[in-house]
């Protein structure tokens, strides 16, 4: 049917009834379940509405009253909502996730006198209204007795309606109050928007311009519809053009796939996050394939992307035929609104084949104030004002962008009962004061660049939009989410001075299939990476790593007030000496902990952290306990050696949490006598091994004299060139040959080229001794392995076999010989000493062998992290004096002490020798 045929002087609940009434027997509305499915004709809606509505005025509810709508997404929900509009009353849709406290509020804020409601949030209701003082009568939704105290939906669904009832239009005008929806309350205070039934028919009416939704629509209704957002095309537009709408009662990933195809969708209507995992899933499923397949893939998506562009020609159902048969196959809308959408991602939709229209608005103008169009769907855009809406930037900067102003026939009169609000909330004029900072282009495109409130201005004068921020660091497949914020900065001069820190969700089931168990430095080394691509003043480097998702509202934005006032309160906690969050252990969780693996769990893990005195299961090792990976081996290695049973170093990867590792350690336990007290941890007994047990190390004793001789050769070309074209500068270097192996050589790390810089300077007598552990990743093809027999590399991945790296530098020590290690364990951005681990002064210290400090400069500036540029710079190496671990430890008996003072000696040392490096200069 098409919309315009219809009176212009039919109100939205006329529209309904005439929608309803041509087509009786058509589907309306379907529910899908995991094994069955269940439909609604139109002619049943409409019967089932008046029966609500009749029954409403039956319990004396009057034109105006408000009605509380609290529950899930389903056919009950959809007509209970029109049957309140259709008596007059005022809807009031609720989050049923909303806290009892909230929840109370809103009942209390919107004077509910009835409400529907779901069977999962009956005792949070019922402990609102004890809250406020005052007993609330409800429906049931669904699947509830009337034991509870409850009247059924059915009951009143089924209730007869008179002949003059049916036949007398609704009441309701278009200047009557329809719907009362509370925002999202980012900010912390939630305001209740008041929407007539002339808002609902403007928004309708402009929307579907744009949409062209017909008859034969299927849409899958998947958000929230206590939102106005997902209310247009799910309800207000499905009903009054006769579309079909699906329901899900499970929303996981395979039951949407198996939504989307029983249902046949035609249009589909989401937040940003939904693409961004429709994306996500198609883009691993594809790296997951054989290099040919995966360059096949990039081919296509170009020459489709190319086809579009240039011809308006579309071939993604062709190319990409699987793929869009896991959305059924006969998508034809897709919509995307409610907060900024990655072009990125958009772009490769489109390149897909897929059409995602992009909406903005606001839950105060009816849900959407412009939208994309088929014909001109500028990617990046929000597009062009629905008809008759208007939208100006107040107040432009240089680069175009201020607030976004509304006013038109879909705009809200005023928050409900709220002049305050009000008095801020329009111009003189009667904009409505959108709170979003936007901009438009040439051909009136409209573009969101961040909220007001939460634009971050930094000492320098610039503005970072966070969403932007976020939107680019999340492109890393380690991390889940992201957020950035503003805090304090307490190094700068200015009293009120900002930085940027960003709170990251790793995304642990990605570090887990790619073996990693350091989960904090590797998805830091990555976002520091990825920041070296952004413009300075965007950069982060305050990252603070969290497990649990970050809070968010029912339509996925993030509650960035209460984000920053648990940060805040985090780092109080933190700055107090107290634990960064609450644990409460359940009868299933001391279980566990009272295993035999989590005794031994538990004494390990305070062997490290004293000031913590519950270990809890769901407790991250690296983000909740504070462990680097070294302490984390620690930790694995004492749970081994008190059960008596070896772990394998890629199961121990996955464990990510204290309960995940108790659970493994348990599997392995055989049920032989177990020690009553775990046994204390000391690396002396893990570094014990020989070379003969180490085929890797036994390989480098056994280095042939043409391979020495051909790698100084080599070295000696690399010298000769760097000394020419870096202007080599070396320092000190005497000091080696005044020492006899075994001995540690630690330079910081710069760059990928430091060991080639570094060793193309020792002399004969070092290059015959020396090697290194190095990491597997970088000598996996067959010339970096040539490379590593080339200077003695000993290729074990630190990552998930950091002990058996440990007891290799060890064996290789113990024979003779001189390890090169790199105690930062990573390359540097700018040639500042990073954190340096205690790997080896444990090696130092165990062994009672000294440490010679290396400083090298300039190696960052010649190849850089996160470049393949190769560019030339003065490079300077300087050798220091031996660092003596004896000298160090002879007063102190706490091994843990010891390494720590030998590791902070060591990093003293060489940056002693970069300051002086750099004041020569």
């Amino acid at each position: 049917m098409n919309l315009y045929t219809l009176s212009e002087k039919q109100t939205f609940c006329q529209r309904v009834v005439a929608a309803a009434s041509i087509r009786p027997d058509q589907v309306a509305m379907m529910v899908i379940e995991p094994h069955c499915k269940e439909t609604i004709t139109f002619g049943s809606m409409l019967a089932q509405v008046r029966s609500i509505a009749y029954r409403l005025s039956q319990e004396k509810i009057a034109v105006g009253d408000r009605v509380a709508l609290i529950g899930e997404n389903h056919p009950n929900w959809a007509i209970a909502y029109l049957g309140i509009i259709y008596r007059g009353a005022v809807v009031t849709p609720l989050d049923p996730a909303a806290t009892t406290q909230a929840l109370a509020a809103f009942l209390k804020g919107s004077e509910a006198k009835l409400a529907f409601i779901s069977p999962t949030s009956l005792d949070k209701f019922r402990a609102a209204c004890e809250q406020i003082g005052r007993s609330i009568p409800a429906v049931a939704l669904r699947h509830l007795a009337k034991a509870n105290g409850l009247a059924s939906f059915e009951d009143w669904a089924e209730t007869p309606t008179p002949k003059e009832f049916n036949e007398a239009p609704p009441p309701a005008k278009a200047e009557d109050l329809a719907v009362l929806i509370y925002t999202s309350g980012t900010t912390g205070v939630p305001k209740a928007v008041p929407l007539t039934h002339g808002n609902i028919y403007a928004e309708s009416d402009k929307v579907q311009e744009v949409m062209r939704i017909s008859d034969r629509e299927v849409i899958l209704s998947l958000l929230p519809l206590f939102h106005a957002y997902s209310q247009i095309v799910n309800l207000w537009l499905a009903t009054i053009v006769g579309a079909r709408v699906v329901y899900l009662t499970e929303l996981d990933s395979a039951q949407i796939e198996h939504g989307l195809r029983e249902a046949g969708a035609t249009a589909l209507v989401g937040v940003p996050r939904l693409w961004y995992l429709f994306h996500k899933k198609i883009f691993d499923a594809v790296h997951m394939r054989p290099a040919p397949v995966r360059v096949l893939f990039r081919v296509m998506l170009a020459v489709n992307g190319g086809l579009r562009d240039w011809f308006g020609l579309n071939a993604g159902r062709f190319f990409f035929r699987p793929i869009h048969q896991s959305f059924g196959g006969k998508l034809r809308l897709a919509v995307s609104g409610g907060a900024n959408f990655d072009e990125d991602v958009a772009k490769a939709f489109y390149r897909l084949g897929f059409t995602i229209l992009q909406g903005y608005g606001l839950t105060e103008t009816s849900g959407a104030a412009t939208v994309t169009r088929f014909e001109d769907n500028k990617i990046g855009s929000v597009g062009t004002p629905l008809n008759g809406v208007e939208v100006r930037i107040d107040e432009p900067d240089g680069a175009g962008i201020g607030e976004v102003l509304i006013r038109g026939p879909v705009v809200m009169s005023g928050y409900y009962q709220n002049p305050e609000a009000n008095s801020e909330a329009f111009t003189a004029e009667g904009f409505f004061r959108s709170g979003d900072l936007g901009r438009f282009d040439k051909q009136g495109h409209l573009y969101i660049v961040g909220r007001k409130k939460d634009v971050i201005k930094l000492p320098s004068g610039k503005n970072v939009f966070p969403e932007d921020v976020e939107a680019y660091y999340e492109h890393s497949p380690f991390v889940s989410e992201v957020c950035v914020l503003g805090i304090k900065d307490e190094a700068s001069q200015f009293k009120r001075a900002e930085k940027l820190c960003a709170v990251v969700v790793p995304n642990f089931e990605h570090l887990k299939a790619q073996h990693v168990a350091n989960a904090r430095e590797w998805v830091v080394w990555e976002l520091e990476n990825l920041g070296r691509e952004l413009p300075e003043y965007q950069r982060v480097h305050d990252f603070v790593l969290r497990a649990e998702p970050l809070p968010r509202t029912s339509t996925r934005k993030i509650r960035r007030f209460e984000l920053q006032n648990q940060l805040e309160a985090l780092r109080a906690r933190e700055g107090n000496g107290g634990e960064s969050k609450a644990f409460v252990l359940s009868e299933a969780d001391r279980a566990l902990m009272d295993s035999p693996a989590g005794r031994g769990t538990v004494a390990a893990v305070k062997q490290h952290v004293r000031d913590i005195e519950l270990i809890h299961p769901q407790m991250n090792f690296e983000i909740d306990l504070g462990l680097d990976s070294l302490a984390r081996a620690e930790c694995v290695a004492s749970v081994e050696q008190s059960l008596g049973i070896e772990l394998k170093p890629e199961e121990v990867s996955t464990a990510q949490t204290v309960g995940e590792l108790v659970q493994l350690a348990n599997a392995k336990i055989s049920g032989g006598p177990l020690p009553v007290e775990p046994a204390a941890f000391h690396w002396r007994d893990v570094l014990a091994g020989t070379p003969e047990e180490l085929p890797e190390v036994e390989q480098l004793l056994r280095r042939k004299a043409g391979m020495v001789l051909f790698a100084q050769v080599l070295l000696w070309f690399i010298h000769f060139g760097a000394s020419l074209l870096f202007r080599m500068e070396v320092k000190g270097k005497e000091v080696l040959a005044q020492l006899e192996p075994p001995y540690l050589i630690c330079p910081n790390h710069q760059s990928y080229i430091d060991p080639l810089l570094v060793c193309s300077v020792y002399p004969r007598s070092v290059l015959r001794n020396v090697f290194h552990v190095g990491a597997s990743m970088y000598f996996g093809n067959a010339a970096m392995a040539q490379l590593a027999r080339l200077i003695n590399v000993v290729p074990i991945d630190p990552d998930v076999q950091l002990l058996h790296a440990m007891r290799a530098g060890a064996a290789g020590l113990r024979a003779g010989k001189i390890l090169n290690i790199y105690p930062e364990g990573q390359r540097s951005f700018d040639g500042q000493l990073q954190e340096f681990k205690k790997g080896a002064a444990i090696l130092a210290t165990e062994l009672n062998i000294p440490i010679v400090p290396v400083a090298l400069d300039g190696a960052y500036r010649i190849w850089p992290r996160k470049s393949w540029r190769v560019r030339l710079a003065k490079v300077k190496i300087s050798f220091g004096e031996p660092v003596d671990t004896r000298k160090i430890a002879a007063d102190e008996a706490d091994e843990e002490v010891v390494y720590e003072r030998v590791t902070a000696v060591l990093k003293q040392r060489i940056q002693q020798m970069l300051d002086e490096m750099r004041r020569e200069e």
